[in-house]
């Protein structure tokens, strides 16, 4: 088994996804969402990467809700920010959820043609995935979807726990210097907030408002699901 990382979703690129097996991480906070999401009951998740699209899409269903950001606030008339929170089994079991956020879904389409399978991971789920890509035994390429483009520490370090536990249990695995340099990061980690504190990302987001939505998304192993996007729906 092969392991390379994308370390942001403006590097996505075909010929790196060819035929592989691919993880998408947005823990700050889109994948977060949809892992807490399906646990909660949600029947289906639709990302995409505009407004627009979310509108025009919804209409077929009988049964969603609406969730999304733009700069990590709400989107004007959704029902739901990015905050993992509010997607409780009260408001989410059994419906649809639509949404767009300014990264992960936009990671998720941009991977969406040539993968071989993609699934949704953040730290809730990290066990299982390592599982499941080990029972999928094939080449695989992680992608941290970033920030704006940009690299962002939190997306790196579930990468690296990833690629740490993947390392830990096949013996054939071989690592790219990039999955080597978020293993080495996951390595030396004294605890996610510590590690991740005074981070572009997790600072902004303390500063707007959302601290609270930390100690969930940094909740390792809370969930046993691997959501996979499959013809522009995500499901367990």
């Amino acid at each position: 088994m092969k392991v390379d990382v994308i370390l942001t979703a403006g590097e996505i690129k075909a010929e790196k996804i060819k035929d592989k097996i691919v993880v998408i991480i947005d823990v700050l906070r889109a994948t977060s969402v949809m892992v807490t999401a399906i646990a909660n009951g949600a029947k289906a998740i639709y990302p995409y990467k505009d407004i627009e699209s979310v509108l025009e899409n919804c209409k077929k269903s009988n049964s969603y809700v609406l969730g999304g950001e733009r700069k990590g606030l709400k989107i004007e008339g959704f029902d739901f920010g990015n905050s993992p929170l509010e997607y409780t089994k009260e408001m989410v079991n059994g419906k649809d959820v639509f949404m767009t956020t300014s990264n992960g879904t936009r990671a998720i389409e941009s991977s969406a043609n040539g993968s071989k399978k993609l699934f949704i991971a953040c730290f809730l789920n990290i066990e299982s995935v390592v599982n499941k890509l080990i029972e999928e035994n094939q080449d695989t390429v992680i992608i941290c979807s970033g920030t704006n483009d940009e690299f962002s520490l939190d997306d790196a370090l579930c990468a690296g726990e990833i690629v740490r536990r993947l390392a830990e249990k096949v013996k054939d695995i071989k690592l790219s210097d990039i999955s080597l340099g978020v293993k080495i990061i996951a390595e030396n980690s004294k605890g996610i907030e510590n590690t991740l504190t005074g981070s572009k990302h997790f600072e902004y987001l303390k500063s707007i408002g959302f601290y609270g939505d930390m100690n969930h998304c940094f909740s390792v192993d809370k969930f046993d699901i691997v959501p996979e996007y499959k013809d522009g729906v995500i499901k367990n």
